[in-house]
């Protein structure tokens, strides 16, 4: 499966390179709303790129899934 990512994607994933984020996080560095962080970290999370630890909000890069972009 190949994943599309948008700009706001690749800079979830760029900030996510370098450690665990939350949405209200991401909303200080990036330009888009809280709302639309929080939307495709959802879309990221339900390709496998993401996961949201414990369910609080609190994000990282899914390390397990191997085939990313393939």
């Amino acid at each position: 499966m190949v994943v599309r990512f948008n700009e706001c994607d690749e800079a979830i994933l760029s900030h996510l390179q370098e450690g665990r984020v939350t949405s209200a996080y991401l909303e200080t560095e990036i330009e888009w709303s809280r709302s639309y962080i929080t939307q495709r970290l959802k879309r990221l999370e339900e390709h496998r790129l993401v996961q949201n630890l414990g369910d609080t909000g609190l994000y990282e890069l899914d390390t397990n899934e191997s085939d990313i972009g393939s």
